[in-house]
């Protein structure tokens, strides 16, 4: 190999960067292990103070039974006779408006190093429901009405804070849990008087939920008409679910925003029809108190970098070293990687603390300081060394910028690339690669002298 230098160099090279790759997935599973800390953090806080809230109903259920006579066949010569039959039935009103205000309060809990968001908000809603005559499914059946209630329910009962507070026709109702033996679709009930239940009558209605969650807050759709306005100090929301709001103002004091969702265009009804209250089967929209910067996020994609980085700082090296004719050791190509390797166990590890923007700052400061003191030695003087400092200042600041614009992150590493590949292209224009590999050129055959004659 001694007669390819810049063959075995390149080798050596290939091989640190294969040995370097280990300790970057080592890096890379302590930020997925401390992603999962957080994600536990979270979960206990939600057991201690109340999970993500999703606010279904109010409903209208009114039980019944039908009863008809139905002919029965008896023995064999075809005879019949008619036997009482008696079917219970559900059946089940959705409002046809309603109009909700809440109100969010945020809080900040700590697990350790790791903050949790909670929540109190106030939901007064208004709305009301219009009754039909229930129509018997078998001809000449009887219908019987039972005992009429609104039902409603939240995602995590814990988070009551006090009784929901129900009026309907301008009448107090008491609202608690269903009983386990009704086997209802929704955890809370309020019963209703029969004698309001006449045929076209409108049933106004006004609720208010105090109530605690952690991370996420929801709503159904259940209305014909339903419309949300929400108000909250908290300045970085993310809706998310089936339906985006159709406004919304968010600037540093907190954010604004209202649905508005026909049921035309969803399906909510049919889907609360089908399956009942479980949990994910109907469509929903919500808003969720995210943290605007995702440290663990931004250091694994800072980390999918880290090969990219060190190939190349180690592609700057070894150009110069070619072109300036330095003299870098396979062991001084390895303590550098290391460093780089340890910028991102830094920022892993102080952006906990001190937030991802700075501990990016402390981080690359003190790795490139440590580089460039090294380097002051093992070229010669702080001339060069401080050059190669300000390519891996370079380098840090691009990658930054890669990382907190995500959508033209693509368009940056491209443009990085094509950059470092011109820069190379540029500084080796000049260079003989036949003397840097060796071996010298094949002179050019030339005839014997007699045959020139």
């Amino acid at each position: 190999m001694n007669k390819y230098p810049l063959l075995s160099k390149v080798l050596v090279i290939g091989l640190l960067m294969f040995l370097l790759s280990i300790p970057l997935m080592m890096v890379h599973s302590a930020i997925e292990e401390r992603s999962m800390n957080r994600e536990a953090a979270t979960q206990d806080v939600a057991r201690a103070h109340a999970g993500e809230q999703t606010i279904t109903g109010p409903v209208l259920v009114v039980p019944y039974t039908e009863t008809f006579l139905r002919k029965v066949a008896v023995g064999d010569k075809g005879q019949t006779r008619e036997e009482l039959v008696t079917q219970s039935h559900v059946a089940i009103r959705f409002p046809t408006t309603m109009e909700t205000r809440s109100r969010l309060q945020t809080e900040t809990r700590w697990r350790g190093v790791f903050p949790v968001k909670v929540y109190t908000s106030v939901n007064e809603s208004t709305g009301q429901f219009v009754w039909s005559e229930v129509e018997a499914k078998e001809k000449n059946g009887q219908i019987a009405l039972g005992q009429p209630s609104l039902l409603m329910g939240v995602s995590d009962l814990r988070g009551l804070l006090n009784a929901p507070q129900l009026k309907v026709d301008g009448r107090v109702v008491q609202v608690a849990p269903a009983r386990a033996a009704q086997k209802l679709p929704l955890p809370l009930a309020a019963p209703l008087n029969l004698s309001q239940l006449r045929a076209g009558a409108v049933l106004p209605f006004a609720l208010q939920l105090d109530l605690a969650g952690t991370g996420r807050i929801g709503w159904v759709p259940l209305a014909d008409e339903n419309r949300v306005q929400l108000q909250s100090t908290w300045p970085h929301p993310n809706f998310g679910g089936d339906f985006l709001p159709r406004s919304r103002a968010i600037n540093d004091q907190g954010f604004e925003a209202s649905w508005s969702v026909p049921s035309l265009s969803t399906q909510a009804q049919q889907q609360f029809l089908q399956t009942g209250d479980k949990s994910g089967a109907l469509e929903s929209f919500s808003v969720s108190l995210d943290d605007p910067v995702d440290i663990y996020r931004l250091t694994d994609r800072a980390t999918k970098y880290g090969m990219m980085f060190i190939l190349l700082t180690f592609a700057a090296f070894f150009v110069l070293e070619m072109v300036k004719r330095w003299r870098i050791h396979p062991m001084q190509y390895l303590m550098i990687g290391a460093a780089m390797v340890l910028f991102f166990l830094l920022l892993l590890s102080i952006s906990e603390h001190l937030g991802f923007m700075t501990a990016y700052l402390v981080a690359s400061v003190a790795c490139i300081g440590l580089l460039a003191h090294y380097l002051r030695h093992v070229l010669g003087g702080w001339s060069p060394g401080l050059m190669m400092s300000g390519l891996l200042v370079a380098l840090y600041g691009v990658l930054y910028g890669i990382l907190v614009s995500e959508d033209n992150a693509l368009m940056m590493g491209s443009l990085l690339l094509f950059g470092v590949l011109a820069a190379i292209m540029f500084v080796t224009r000049k260079v003989d690669w036949y003397s840097v590999m060796g071996s010298a050129p094949a002179a050019p055959h030339k005839p014997p002298a007699d045959t020139l004659r």
